[in-house]
């Protein structure tokens, strides 16, 4: 009592670009006008010549000014990279962070001189870090931004060389 099923009979389906050309055609794109018509004609011979396909060569088109606001507004809202002072900051933050038990002689005093040596290592990438983004800065304010988030990785920089021997 089998029964044959109608899935059986059809013909496997391709998913080939070959087999979907074939079954759907080709696509046509709005070229927009040109000025003259020998490229229009040129154009036309193009996609006899080529079977329809047609690289077009972007500068040559005039966009409307709804296509040109769209690409403005697509661009515009790409992510922006992050300022280089503001990584300068979240390390100077950490170091901070790693050396402030030692300062207040609350904690990691068996570990001493390593948590020093990494709030130094840490400080001082960053100090490095800001300098370099003194040239890659454009603005007035970001350059000073990154000035003041060297002096404050070389602060602590410099506290986590102070405090790096270990209290008897």
């Amino acid at each position: 009592m089998s029964k044959a099923s109608p899935d059986n009979n059809k013909a496997p389906e391709s998913l080939s670009f070959q087999d979907i050309t074939a079954e759907v055609g080709d696509i046509r794109l709005p070229v927009a006008e040109r000025s003259s018509t020998e490229q229009r004609q040129d154009v036309r011979e193009a996609e006899i010549i080529t079977g329809g396909t047609i690289i077009v060569d972007e500068g040559s088109i005039s966009h409307s000014s709804e296509e040109r606001i769209s690409s403005e507004a697509l661009t515009g809202s790409s992510p922006k990279p992050r300022p280089m002072w503001m990584d300068g900051l979240a390390c100077s933050m950490l170091a901070a962070l790693f050396i402030t038990p030692i300062v207040l002689n609350i904690g990691l005093r068996s570990y001493q001189p390593w948590v020093s040596f990494i709030a130094m290592f840490l400080a001082f990438g960053a100090v490095l870090w800001s300098l370099f983004g003194l040239q890659v800065e454009k603005q007035p304010a970001g350059r000073k931004m990154c000035l003041i988030s060297a002096a404050l990785n070389l602060f602590v920089t410099v506290i986590a060389f102070i405090v790096r021997a270990p209290l008897q």
